[in-house]
């Protein structure tokens, strides 16, 4: 048995060193314009908070009164808590072991030419609340407040449907 460890262990290692979290998050004044947009989402969220940052998909983290980050999963509908504390949050996002940051399918996104500009995220064509899959082919770049409107308007008129309720869009222009 060899005392080196494989060229691919060597390899995902120095990729995740060169990896910056940050690379990953909207900038910061994109999370702060979101706030009006918390009040669709109260029913699911602790009622003190104030966001962190946000990931390139739009997902906020946020922090309650107590000091716990939360995650609000735009795509998902859900949010749940993550870390006890800010401090526990930054440590674990430099690895993003838990995949907060959805940093694959960003690379993948990146990958494909799908490049965000600013006031831009990624968005899904099809929600994964709605059966929308986590691939590059479901993704769209949207104007980071466009998708966050569409998020919190859908994320109310489907609030209270029970799970395996059948649901049509209609676009409108």
């Amino acid at each position: 048995m060899s005392a080196f460890a494989p060229v691919a262990d060597i390899q995902r290692a120095r990729h995740n060193l060169a990896v910056n979290a940050t690379d990953y998050f909207l900038p910061p004044a994109a999370d702060m314009a979101d706030m009006a947009d918390l009040s669709t989402w109260g029913s699911i969220l602790p009622s003190s908070v104030r966001v962190l940052r946000a990931n390139l998909f739009g997902d906020l983290f946020l922090v309650d009164a107590a000091g716990a980050v939360y995650i609000l999963d735009r795509g998902g509908f859900s949010a749940e808590c993550i870390a006890a504390s800010e401090q526990d949050f930054w440590l674990a996002v430099q690895c993003d072991s838990e995949g907060w940051q959805l940093r694959p399918l960003v690379d993948q996104c990146r990958r494909a030419g799908k490049l965000l500009a600013d006031g831009q995220c990624y968005a899904f064509t099809t929600p994964p609340v709605l059966g929308g899959e986590y691939a590059v082919e479901n993704v769209w770049v949207a104007p980071w407040q466009e998708w966050f409107a569409f998020t919190a308007d859908l994320s109310r008129q489907i609030e209270n449907l029970p799970d395996g309720t059948t649901v049509s869009l209609k676009i409108v222009d």
